[in-house]
């Protein structure tokens, strides 16, 4: 018998994932605080239809480019419902990696040996080296590279192709910015953006 998943939100990144369900997994459909033109699954209301269903949290980045929409639900939806982790038949996990449930790693994403906390999204060819730690609600965009050793705090944002220098610390809710290079720790939350990465 399949296992029946909710998904929570609507959009680009739920598209995205409907490529990518396993065969074991039939989804339900979706929630969002209105129907959405062209979603591949069915509307299924808002949040408040959820119940206890298995979900899987859908949205990607606010519209202001924050995880504070993610935040919201994980923090709604925690102590309630089970967290299904959905990884593309593209992607490369090495068993000794951990990655924790609610997790999105999408097609070509390379998991070296690291760990990856609750309900974070590895985007499409992104790579995460051996002992790399990261924590619940991270966004690791397209093609970025986190080196090995590297410690991320929760809600931070990786933009496309940035990459971390190995050993590297960035800070809870950080945003690195597409195609920085973070060469040191960061310690303190805003965005840093170029090569080396500085803080704006």
């Amino acid at each position: 018998m399949k296992m029946e998943v909710t998904f929570v939100g609507g959009g680009g990144h739920c598209r995205s994932l409907c490529q990518m369900i396993p065969a074991y997994i039939a989804v339900k459909g979706y929630t969002d605080c209105k129907e959405i033109a062209d979603m591949p699954l069915r509307y299924l209301g808002t949040d408040n239809a959820v119940g206890d269903d298995w979900i899987h949290i859908a949205v990607a980045l606010g519209t202001d480019d924050s995880l504070a929409a993610r935040r919201r639900l994980i923090d709604k939806f925690k102590p309630t419902n089970k967290f299904v982790t959905l990884i593309a038949e593209t992607a490369i996990c090495a068993d000794n990696s951990e990655i924790g449930p609610g997790c999105a790693i999408m097609h070509g994403v390379i998991v070296n040996g690291a760990k990856i906390g609750w309900n974070c999204i590895v985007n499409s060819g992104a790579i995460i080296e051996h002992e790399a730690k990261i924590e619940e609600n991270c966004f690791i965009g397209p093609g970025a590279v986190i080196c090995g050793g590297v410690e991320i705090g929760r809600d931070v944002i990786i933009g496309a192709g940035a990459t971390i220098r190995n050993g590297v610390r960035i800070c809870a809710g950080s945003v690195i910015g597409m195609g920085a290079v973070v060469t040191a720790d960061i310690t303190a939350p805003g965005k840093y953006v170029g090569i080396p990465a500085r803080k704006i």
